[in-house]
């Protein structure tokens, strides 16, 4: 049983303050949490079997956050969450470090069934 697996795991989280006091955070946030609903307008209004989101526009949005918190506010981001398979494997193939405060840094914003995935 992984984090993905508890109760809650879909639910996301409230970010801490340090989110709201940087603007860029902010920002990104925003446009992370908007991406879906601009995504599915597209999918709604358009033919079926085209792709609407070539860029992965709601993947990317979170990876952009991600990188952010990871390179602009190391300090804030969350230790390794011992019940996350990602946040223990990344330890032991030594990943690069800004993919490691990536992944922890998606723990801030993301459920944990989504953080757990990049």
């Amino acid at each position: 049983m992984d984090s993905s697996d508890v109760p809650g795991a879909d639910e996301w989280p409230l970010p801490p303050s340090w989110m709201w006091s940087c603007q860029e955070c902010t920002e990104l946030y925003k446009a992370m949490k908007h991406a879906p609903e601009v995504v599915n307008a597209a999918r709604e209004e358009g033919e079926p079997g085209v792709d609407y989101d070539p860029l992965d526009t709601v993947v990317s949005t979170q990876i952009r956050l991600a990188r952010h918190i990871a390179t602009h506010h190391a300090p804030d981001v969350p230790d390794i969450d011992p019940s996350c398979d990602r946040c223990t494997s990344d330890e032991s193939r030594q990943m690069p470090e800004v993919l490691v405060l990536e992944h922890r840094a998606r723990h801030v914003f993301a459920p944990p069934s989504i953080a757990g995935l990049l």
